[in-house]
């Protein structure tokens, strides 16, 4: 077995157990989970029904599988570092607002093309997250308090821009302006699929590919991960864990920046901001990168099967007349399985020795 397959057969293990258990809760409601499940991939990876648009499901499963592929990194990144961030939900709205502004704001291709938006997103990211990296650098700051209170200050925030400045004056809803056409993301196969799913999902690749190559080959990947292993044993091999921590937390709010611009960009709510655009995604991304084992290849493919089971849970209820909550409990399920890692590691183990 190879040392990869190893280090992903508890999320497997887990995987499956968590679809076992859920099939028994649906076999107490009368519903045969081996259907169900089928009807579920069908739904999130080909199309719900013979009405629905050729490969839609695949396309609303990647659509909304992007927030959680950049959230599930902003976490990642800060673990290397042996950091917590909680803060990638406030870290995804300074994004999405400050490309919501800048593309408002700017309406010409000059100023206001996709590229400089999105520049702009990072750089909000950026500096919100570095606030907790300041205070945990300078100040010793726990970062998981610190980003818990910086999402409360930037929900807030959201909420008095889009109740002032960024309002929508010819809207009755709590949203801003719709924004500027040179700077929204390309649609992909939207005239097939009837879907959003956007160019934010080639870039949040394209963010996985440059992540595992940043940890894998660049001397600046090498030093946060030492200092996540070992802050002593870094700094006395001159590493200064201070300057990586804030870099991790910074590059953690980048990753979270494009996923806020993206699902602006990306018209997730016709291309204007709203109060719930966000979701819960900054959340979710933690729940992903644990599923993924910290692993940016495996974040892609963990965000791909949560959001796959998000979509493929709407068949549940149309079909099934099932509530969607069997697929929070197989969620939530996942996670605590995967959790308790070494309990798999040790039956692993004993196997082995027999």
């Amino acid at each position: 077995m190879t040392k990869k397959l190893k280090e992903f057969l508890p999320s497997i293990i887990a995987v499956f157990i968590a679809l076992v258990i859920g099939g028994i809760v649906m076999m107490t409601k009368g519903v045969n989970p081996l259907l169900a499940y089928t009807d579920m991939a069908k739904a999130a990876f080909y199309r719900s029904s013979a009405r629905a648009p050729f490969m839609g499901g695949l396309a609303k499963t990647l659509f909304t599988a992007t927030p959680l592929i950049f959230s599930a990194l902003a976490a990642m990144v800060a673990f290397k570092a042996g950091l917590f961030n909680i803060g990638a939900q406030g870290q995804m709205i300074a994004g999405g607002l400050a490309a919501t502004f800048w593309a408002v704001t700017f309406r010409n291709y000059f100023l206001g093309n996709t590229i400089v938006v999105l520049i702009v997103a990072m750089a909000a990211g950026f500096l919100w997250a570095g606030i907790a990296g300041y205070l945990k650098s300078k100040f010793g700051v726990n970062e998981v308090i610190s980003t818990i209170m910086l999402n409360y200050i930037m929900v807030d925030f959201q909420n008095y821009l889009l109740n002032g400045i960024l309002k929508d004056p010819t809207s009755q809803n709590t949203q801003s302006e719709k924004v500027f056409e040179g700077a929204r993301l390309p649609l992909l196969f939207a005239k097939i699929t009837k879907q959003n799913l956007n160019f934010g999902f080639i870039i949040a690749i394209l963010v996985v590919v440059g992540i595992y190559f940043f940890f894998k080959y660049m001397k600046k990947g090498y030093e946060i991960k030492a200092v996540g292993l070992s802050e002593t044993v870094a700094e006395n091999a001159g590493i200064n864990p201070k300057n990586m921590m804030f870099l991790a937390m910074g590059l953690a709010g980048i990753c979270a920046g494009l996923g806020g611009a993206e699902r602006v960009l990306g018209g997730s709510a016709q291309y204007a901001y709203t109060e719930l655009i966000m979701g819960d995604a900054g959340f979710t991304g933690l729940a992903v990168a644990l599923l993924g084992k910290n692993n940016p290849f495996g974040i892609l493919i963990a965000a791909i099967f949560y959001a796959a089971l998000d979509v493929g849970g709407q068949t549940l209820q149309l079909r099934y007349q099932v509530d969607k909550e069997i697929v929070l409990i197989i969620q939530a399920l996942i996670i605590i399985f995967v959790a308790s890692e070494n309990l798999f590691k040790f039956f692993i183990s004993k196997r082995k020795e027999k």
